[in-house]
């Protein structure tokens, strides 16, 4: 703004100003440029008269033939340099509202370069104030709601800092229960497995001749017993697998030879509930490349979930070739079904479908979590479609063994003279 207002005066001096006799002219002149320049307050032109100045020109006809004896302006016109001052209120004798403005007092010279009068401008601050003071404004609610967000940060990290000390103490605490669950399973192993001998060899006659009570007391304990260990078996391996512990050894698996020595386990269990169980497989179907034992292990606890949960018809194992990498094995059944709610949450560990026709069906709620875990640790998926009061179908994928990408891991020559001396 300081160096407009020196600008314009500059230019006023070089361009309009000539001499101080025609008064008019320069009124003229002056009113063209206060009506371009909307922050010009006053521009006067002011001629000397003793050791003051009078007032020749104004855009304020009142202040015409008034004298001053600023002394800015005596400065600038013996200096016979433009003199700028930074003025904080207009003053004057119209009592204008508080203001700052730039006042540039310099001398204009004829055209042979003589002093004739003086130029005095007050050009204004105010834009550039209320620029400021809107901006100091923004930079006071900016600043506010900077420190209402480090508060709420601080606050926020604190309880997040709470957080991160509950969650490393429920990861002890988790893995104390792993280590837990798995050392109670170990111990527990062998005084099932004891006592289970123990009921065998009873209920064989090795200890005299049983009633016919004691051989259903001994039978129902045995039963008992066997539902013991397959919870404990249950844990050990959610333990295993949890901990990354479960080792599957991955080989070509004859799956047509499994299938077959499943309907065989299963007959007698089908038989007991009066249900049929049927075999569809391809013929020829291909080595697939799989833990046996585990294969085996996730057959079983999906034929068995389906005979649980199935009163009538039957239950149909099917063995199909989806590609030429995939075979799909299904396990489908007329039991009770499940609407689409029980079917989102049926893998996750402990869960178990609640209602009138499941009351008095025994379960842990593990097998399906633990038998998913399986699948996709020999590479699979799995999953399930189901409708309530017809019947469900669960089916998953397993890798068909190739050469050419499986690699077979030799056996050491160790376990191989093992193998051959057993």
């Amino acid at each position: 703004m300081q160096r407009q207002a020196l600008l314009l005066g500059q230019l006023f001096n070089a361009s309009v100003f000539e001499d101080i006799s025609d008064v008019d002219y320069l009124q003229e002149k002056l009113d063209s440029v206060a009506q371009a320049n909307t922050d010009l307050r006053t521009f006067d032109i002011l001629v000397p008269q003793g050791d003051d100045f009078k007032v020749v020109a104004s855009l304020e006809p009142g202040f015409i033939d008034r004298t001053t004896g600023d002394l800015n302006y005596v400065i600038a016109w013996h200096r016979e340099e433009a003199v700028a001052t930074l003025v904080s209120d207009i003053g004057r004798e119209s009592g204008g509202d508080s203001e700052r403005f730039w006042e540039i007092a310099m001398p204009l010279t004829n055209v042979q370069g003589e002093k004739e009068a003086l130029l005095s401008i007050r050009m204004s601050l105010a834009v550039m104030d209320d620029l400021a003071k809107d901006t100091l404004t923004k930079s006071y609610i900016i600043l506010s709601i900077t420190v209402l967000i480090v508060i709420l940060l601080l606050a926020l990290n604190t309880r997040l800092f709470e957080h991160a000390i509950l969650f490393r103490r429920l990861k002890e605490v988790d893995k104390m229960k792993d280590e837990f669950i798995s050392i109670a399973s170990h111990e527990l192993r062998t005084p099932i497995t004891t006592i289970k001998g123990f009921l065998s060899m009873s209920l064989e006659g090795d200890y005299g001749e049983l009633s016919e009570g004691s051989k259903k007391g001994f039978k129902i304990m045995e039963a008992s017993v066997n539902r013991l260990g397959h919870l404990v078996e249950d844990l050990l391996n959610v333990s295993r697998i949890e901990q990354n512990r479960l080792i599957v050894k991955k080989e070509p698996v004859d799956l047509k030879a499994v299938l077959d020595s499943l309907m065989l386990e299963f007959e007698l269990r089908v038989k007991a509930k009066n249900l049929a169980l049927k075999l569809s497989a391809d013929k020829d179907l291909p080595q697939v490349w799989a833990d046996e034992d585990k294969l085996k292990q996730v057959i079983i606890n999906l034929l068995g979930n389906s005979i649980k949960y199935t009163k009538q018809g039957e239950i149909e194992l099917i063995a199909k070739k989806t590609d030429e990498k995939l075979i799909t094995i299904t396990i489908k059944d007329s039991g009770i079904g499940m609407d689409a709610s029980e079917r989102e949450k049926l893998f996750e560990k402990f869960y178990r479908v609640q209602g009138e026709e499941t009351r008095g069906i025994i379960g842990t709620g593990l097998g399906l979590w633990i038998t998913k875990q399986l699948v996709e640790l020999m590479g699979g998926t799995i999953s399930v479609d189901s409708i309530k009061h017809v019947g469900s179908q669960f089916y998953f994928t397993i890798p068909i063994y190739n050469k050419e990408t499986h690699k077979i891991e030799e056996k050491p020559q160790t376990e191989k003279r093992n193998q051959k001396t057993a």
